[in-house]
């Protein structure tokens, strides 16, 4: 059952296909930014899908990131979602990495997804799509 305050942390490694140069995002060897928010929502989705019903996934919705460091390949980072507000299927969530050595933060921000029913959610999609 999801609750407010509930956590999730991951641990990664920064490396060359996560750069702003490998995907387009710039053009020097550092975290690209996507890659940033790649990991924030997977962490956000990760505390979310431990907790739901079978069939029910969510979807984001919404990020509202900011990135304060640059990162060298090669870092260790540890990535945070924290729960912070549920109103019926959406769910808000608090967001961080940070270079997990010194601990020094690296991005933050807010993260909305929903909870959807995947084979309703598919079935739309699809119905749309004719």
């Amino acid at each position: 059952m999801l609750e407010v305050g509930m956590k999730f942390e991951m641990i990664k490694t920064v490396t060359e296909n996560d750069t702003a140069n490998k995907i387009a995002s710039g053009a020097i060897n550092v975290f690209a930014t996507p890659v940033m928010i790649a990991w924030m929502e997977e962490a956000s989705s990760n505390l979310a899908q431990k907790e739901l019903e079978s069939g029910l996934s969510t979807v984001g919705t919404e990020v509202n990131i900011k990135h304060l460091k640059a990162t060298l390949v090669g870092t260790e980072m540890k990535i945070t979602a924290e729960l912070k507000e549920i109103d019926r299927k959406k769910l808000i969530f608090e967001v961080k990495v940070y270079e997990k050595k010194e601990n020094i933060l690296v991005g933050e921000g807010s993260h909305t997804r929903f909870i959807i029913d995947s084979e309703k959610f598919y079935e739309k999609i699809k119905n749309y799509q004719k």
